[in-house]
Parts: structure tokens; sequence; C-alpha cells
């Protein structure tokens, strides 16, 4: 009976956290604008993202028809998109700080800037392969042409990058 009286708080905490947790993921995501910078580079806001690196993945995967029906991006022959997440919602473009906003031409109202919170960049190989670069402590994902995703170890590849020179060096010199 003592230990229920002691658990009874943190499984109360647990279970209102993965309420909100629920409650964000089960959220639509609207979009708001999609601007063509240059052929096959695209900027893309968004009200919000799944908090996931797999569920904004899955939501890229599960939106490229309506993003290529509605907003004309062509997910054959894309070089980058870039997703935003417009955390404070749109802003005005004679804001004191538009430094620190995106604004989309394309939007002909003065409401059309969005907080530069990257989250999400897609890019495509030369071989068709998608790599997903998250940026909120995420990592970088490689999704193969059959829809296999792998985590990347990419950002560890210049960690050590001095030992391995060095050693190549002293193999080419030192044999």
């Amino acid at each position: 009976m003592r230990l229920l009286i002691y658990l009874k708080k943190p499984l109360a905490i647990l279970y209102f956290s993965v309420s909100l947790y629920n409650l964000w993921t089960l959220q639509k995501v609207n979009v708001l604008f999609v601007e063509t910078v240059f052929p096959g580079k695209y900027v893309i806001a968004v009200d919000h993202l799944p908090l996931t690196d797999r569920d904004k993945i899955s939501w890229f995967n599960d939106n490229k028809k309506m993003l290529e029906s509605r907003y004309f991006i062509s997910m054959n022959n894309f070089n980058q998109i870039t997703i935003m997440e417009a955390v404070g919602g749109i802003k005005n473009v004679n804001s004191h700080w538009v430094d620190d906003y995106y604004c989309f031409s394309c939007v002909e109202s003065d409401f059309r800037c969005v907080d530069k919170n990257l989250q999400v960049n897609v890019e495509r190989a030369q071989d068709g392969v998608s790599i997903f670069y998250i940026h909120t402590f995420g990592g970088i994902y490689v999704q193969a042409m059959d829809g296999g995703i792998k985590k990347s170890n990419y950002e560890n590849y210049f960690d050590d990058l001095d030992d391995r020179l060095g050693e190549s060096l002293n193999r080419l010199f030192f044999r």
C-alpha cells in the first residue's frame, strides 16, 4: 500500500506526458506556405511537425502526393526541400526582427514571414536516394529507392579526421 502512494505521483506525470505526446502527434500538420526558390529547391512552412525523427520522415513520405498536386513540387526532380516550423505563427514583414524570419515572396500579404526554425532538409542524391537532415537533436537518414530508411553515421565523419589524415600521411611517407 505504501509503495502505491510513492508511485502515484510519478505514474500521474508519466500518464500526463504520454497523453500530451499523443495529442501533439495526432494533431494534423498544416502547410502554411510553399515557395519555389529556384527549380528543384523548395521551402515549406508548416504550423508544427511530429516530435520524432521517424514521424517527421513519415509525414513527408505520406504527403508527397499532396505536395506534388497542390503545391507543384516535383518529387522526381527536386534537389532540396527545406521544411520550417512556424513556431510563433505567421509574422508581419514590417516587424523589427526581419533577419530572424524567412519571408515568402510568393505571398502578397504583409503577414508572410515565419521564424527561421529549420526542422528538416530533404536532399535528393544523383542515384535517386533521399537524404533527410533532421535539425532538432536528430541525425541524418538515408532512404533508398525501395523505401528502406537507415540512420547514417555521416555526422561522426569529421570527429577523427585529423587522426585518419595523419595515419594516411605516415603510410605514404614512412613505408
